[in-house]
């Protein structure tokens, strides 16, 4: 249009970054090119009073700076006059044009203005008369301007218009504009995600192709790269713009939330001007029906507040959607952001939301709620209440940031008068400084406890109750001083267990109800009329779940583990869908202690260690003992002592030892002592968890026979007189106890008894763990028994018995072919022994170095077996056991000569030098697969 002879005007129409100021800058070329001179300007919206403002710049734009002077005098001239005064205006617009068509010389005169909604209004009527005599001359006014609207709908009655709109591009448009600055694959791949983000934005598109190149994505990836490149494309898109800014800004503030009037009311301006700007911002893409395209877009105009400005928006719109009458959650949002002390109404609003939000599982959004409101100026009730509901969000997710709040919750109630305050206030507070191992604090809240009981308060005692599973668990020495009176057993049995599993499938307020705690405590007028937040339906969870893990714990102790295992499996899910990470690692470590005592040390390591991993260490408390004792035991039950040390050398606080989980972790620790030959050490650990049994007013069970442990360690130090004792004694505490228990203290009985007694006991002792369901005990009985049928030469019987122990160790996780088994009985786990079975093959060529010969898993014609006669094999497996030459012979009424010729062909057989390497050797025939070598012999004869 450039080269044409008649004049006119060009009106380009469009959004920001959708291709207006390329249009002129082409535009600008052409007039070069043809020998035209082009003069341009842009219109700025924070200088749009300043007069003649872009008549200045087009003059600049020529180079012709002699006429600047004239210009400070039109300038001077022109803030005088307003828009009012079109005579006394017109001569100057007069003289202004003049001036500019002198500049052009007699070429033809091209002015290209950008953004001209928001030039100075004396500039705007040189264009405008510029432009309406430019018909039949050599004169093009351009514009650019977003939609129409006041200033440029002016040149609508133009005869000499020529008017172009720019729109976003389609999906296709934005395909090949992606194809011309890349390739076609590319294009083809993220084009749609482009054209998404985007919203056909060319300057948008462009700079999405710049990110997704710096973050060289993978060749098959169809999601758009948003970076940095993006970001600032759109904040330039918005900076030059800034009516448009300030909506935008609105919206981002208002986000979910945001609709014109709403903007209209926050903005403080006509809804009608929002609705253009909101139109204007989605032609132009950077908006999709009033909703930002992408997270990104909303940070970068929220980023283009002010904090303070953030602030005062986010208040004004927390206003405005409370008088709308929106969710709570919703106000609450604004008034955190806006960070200011609420009044009362924004309390409640607060707290309201809050409780929605834990109800939700949205921990972090309650404990914003929580923070801010803890921050007004309350009644001592309400606020020790927010306080304390507080520090409870604060530990379901991190128990490490709750101890400074539980800091100044302490001050705040000691500078007040303990002794007035509700029995539940102190309940919780009991517990929250037992989990951290606050000695002196714990006293002190007990005391607090104990003299609120008085009959002339008002008492809750169902909190009580509750409190009181977590203190015989966290510090049973507070027990015999607890106020309240203990439930009765049959409350925690099979019935409640499935009660609790089918009610934690509710949400709090069912869940409330399911474990039959009250909607609310009492009458109102037992309570200050402050104090209306400790009916909240949040607390229900906590009661439900101090309820179901005493449940846990009293069904693993009487053995019934399966019922124990389901119902930690639905705390775990009720704790993870209200996103209660304390709760969740409390569930896992406790399925995990079910696992091992199962026998199943695989799931019951990983389940553990996920657990552990789950908090950080002080978060834990002295609860940290739960998961480090199962991963302890079950390590070093399947020979992995270095990784059982390795979590030895966690920190544990002192005062875990005052609770249960401290006899766990003792009772772990001693059998890894027992593990690498430290026995004395082992029973050290087990005589100081009995004495703190002895100490403590309360019955375990099963968690803690440390009598059946010492025993062992007495086993191990050659003190058998002292492990019968201790067996007898735990067989003697009660008819009914668990028959896991029974099961081991009948073995280490059969272990210290004489060996004609020991077979019977052994029976015995397989039939309890059997029933019981202990596959590590029970293959630790049945390696012991299959010892026993060898000594006496009963090779089938041991065999059938070994092969099972074989079975069971290979469901616990562990591999015993290439161990002694022997070490399962004292070590509780198979230990390898100095010189193992594959270096024993390997030197005496009797099969391959890799797979001993008597491996269950080589097949039976894999290696060939030496052949023992039925007589040299019952010398050997008496000499094997412990017995001395002269025993033998007089066991099996030979002499003493005839053992020696028996032994001295033995050992050429099987090639071993000692008694030692006899018994490995032995075992390894007995696990093997195949006829037995006493039987081959016996058909060889």
């Amino acid at each position: 249009m450039a080269t044409r002879g008649d004049g006119g005007l060009l009106q380009v129409v469009g959004g920001p970054g959708v291709g207006k100021t390329s249009l002129l800058g082409s535009l600008k070329e052409r007039a070069v090119e043809s020998g035209a001179v082009c003069l341009t300007a842009s219109g700025f919206a924070d200088e749009v009073a300043i007069p003649f403002n872009v008549v200045e710049q087009l003059i600049r734009s020529s180079g012709s700076l002699s006429a600047l002077d004239v210009v400070a005098r039109w300038r001077t001239a022109g803030e005088r006059y307003c828009e009012d005064e079109h005579g006394i205006l017109r001569n100057l617009v007069r003289e202004i044009s003049d001036i500019l068509h002198g500049i052009a010389g007699g070429r033809q005169l091209i002015i290209a203005v950008d953004d001209a909604e928001h030039a100075d209004y004396p500039s705007l009527m040189c264009l405008m008369h510029i432009a309406r005599h430019a018909c039949g001359t050599r004169t093009l006014v351009a514009v650019t301007c977003g939609q129409p609207h006041q200033p440029c709908s002016r040149f609508l009655s133009f005869q000499n218009l020529y008017k172009i709109e720019i729109e976003a591009l389609p999906e296709s448009e934005v395909g090949h504009l992606l194809q011309r600055q890349s390739d076609a694959g590319l294009a083809d791949r993220i084009r749609a995600s482009a054209h998404r983000v985007s919203g056909g934005n060319p300057r948008l598109v462009k700079a999405l192709l710049r990110d997704h190149r710096k973050a060289a994505a993978d060749a098959a990836e169809r999601d758009i790269t948003v970076g940095t490149e993006f970001q600032e494309s759109y904040r330039r898109c918005l900076l030059r713009h800034q009516a448009l800014l300030r909506v935008a800004q609105a919206l981002a503030v208002l986000d979910p939330y945001g609709s014109p009037r709403r903007v209209a009311e926050l903005l403080e301006c006509d809804e009608e001007r929002v609705t253009r700007a909101i139109g204007i911002l989605g032609s132009a893409g950077l908006l999709d029906a009033g909703r930002f395209r992408h997270p990104a877009a909303r940070a970068v105009a929220l980023e283009e507040l002010t904090a303070e400005d953030r602030s005062r928006l986010s208040a004004k719109a927390a206003a405005l959607l409370y008088h709308d009458g929106a969710d709570p959650s919703a106000v609450a949002e604004f008034l955190v952001a806006a960070g200011g002390t609420p009044d009362q109404k924004g309390v409640t609003v607060l707290w309201r939301a809050a409780l929605k939000n834990m109800d939700d599982g949205r921990i972090e959004e309650a404990i914003a709620c929580l923070r801010l409101a803890a921050r007004a100026d309350l009644g001592r009730w309400e606020h020790l209440d927010i306080h304390l509901t507080l520090i409870g969000a604060l530990w379901s997710s991190n128990p490490a940031a709750a101890e400074p709040e539980l800091d100044r919750l302490m001050g705040e109630v000691r500078t007040g008068s303990p002794s007035d305050i509700p029995q539940r206030y102190l309940c919780i507070l009991l517990f929250l400084v037992l989990w951290f191992g606050r000695s002196g604090d714990s006293e002190e809240v007990f005391a607090w406890l104990s003299g609120s009981s008085d009959a002339e308060k008002p008492s809750d005692p169902a909190a009580v109750r509750v409190t009181r599973q977590w203190v015989t668990f966290l510090k049973p020495a507070l027990i015999p001083d607890f106020p309240g009176k203990a439930g009765p057993d049959a409350e925690f049995n099979g019935l409640w267990a499935a009660n609790l599993e089918h009610g934690l499938h509710f949400s709090v307020d069912e869940l409330g109800m399911e474990i039959g705690y009250p909607q609310t405590p009492g009458p109102a007028g037992d309570f200050p009329a402050d104090t209306m937040h400790l009916v909240s339906p949040s607390h229900h969870f906590w009661f439900a779940y101090a309820y179901a893990c005493r449940i846990v714990w009293a069904l693993v102790a009487r053995g019934e583990t399966d019922t124990a295992d389901r119902l930690c499996e639905a705390l775990f899910a009720a704790a993870d869908r209200l996103n209660m990470k304390v709760p969740c690692a409390v569930a896992q470590a406790m399925r995990a202690y079910i696992r091992y005592r199962h026998g199943d040390f695989t799931s019951a390591i990983d389940l553990a260690g996920t657990a552990l991993r789950s908090l950080p260490p002080r978060g834990w408390g002295v609860t940290i003992g739960l998961p480090l004792s199962v991963l302890v035991a079950a390590n070093t039950a399947i020979g992995r002592l270095e990784e059982a040390q390795r979590y030895l050398r966690y920190w544990v606080p002192k005062e875990m030892f005052d609770s249960v989980v401290g006899l766990e972790y003792l009772r772990a620790r001693g059998h890894y002592c027992l593990a690498t030959n430290r026995p004395y050490a082992a029973l050290n650990d087990f005589v100081l968890g009995g004495k703190l049994l002895e100490k403590w007013p309360v019955e375990f069970g099963d968690l803690a026979p440390w009598r059946i442990d010492a025993a062992e360690a007495y086993l191990s130090v050659q003190e058998p007189a002292d492990a019968k004792r201790l067996a007898l004694e735990e067989l003697s505490l009660s008819p009914d106890r668990p028959l896991g228990v029974r099961g081991r203290a009948l073995r280490v009985l059969a272990m210290a008894e004489d060996p004609d007694k020991r077979r019977l006991l052994l029976y015995q002792s397989a039939k309890c763990l059997r029933d019981h369901g202990d596959r590590f005990e029970l293959a630790r009985t049945l390696t012991e028994l299959s010892h026993d049928f060898l000594s006496t030469g009963e090779t089938q019987q041991a065999r059938t018995a070994w092969h099972e122990v074989q079975k069971l160790m290979d469901e616990c996780g562990i591999s015993v072919r290439r161990e002694d088994p022997r070490g399962l009985l004292v070590s509780g786990a198979g230990t390898p022994p100095a010189a193992g079975p594959s270096h024993e093959a390997e030197q005496t060529g009797d099969g391959d170095a890799g797979t001993p010969p008597g491996d269950p898993g080589t097949p039976a014609g894999a290696a060939e077996q030496p052949v023992l006669s039925e007589a040299e094999w019952r010398v050997a497996t008496l000499a094997a056991s412990g017995m001395t030459n002269r025993q033998v012979a007089k066991s099996l009424y030979i002499t003493v000569s005839t053992v020696e010729q028996h032994l001295t062909r033995v050992y050429r057989k099987l090639s071993v030098g000692n008694r030692q390497d006899l018994s490995h050797r032995l075992w390894l025939l007995i696990g093997a697969t195949g006829q037995s070598s006493c039987r081959a012999s016996g058909s060889a004869r």
